[in-house]
């Protein structure tokens, strides 16, 4: 039989981690539907509110492939304890 884990490492293993979560809305289109609130929503409801510690708002600019133009985008970056 193991032997029991020390108090603090016992302890740690139960602590959550900061992790971070980007969302992009170009990631969120699904046959024309833009789904980005929802998915934004459900996330943050699966996490928490207790354990968002941060949202920003992000800006980013890709290549169109369809139009092959530059295109700014948005989304947002989510820090939480998960």
């Amino acid at each position: 039989q193991k032997p029991n884990k020390p108090l603090e490492v016992a302890a740690k293993d139960t602590e959550k981690r900061m992790r971070v979560k980007t969302i992009r809305h170009t990631d969120c289109m699904e046959v024309g539907h833009d789904r980005y609130d929802e998915i934004v929503s459900e996330f943050l409801q699966k996490i928490g509110r207790e354990n968002i510690i941060s949202i920003s708002p992000i800006n980013y600019t890709h290549m169109d492939l369809g139009t092959r133009q530059l295109m700014t985008e948005y989304g947002v970056s989510i820090v939480y304890n998960g």
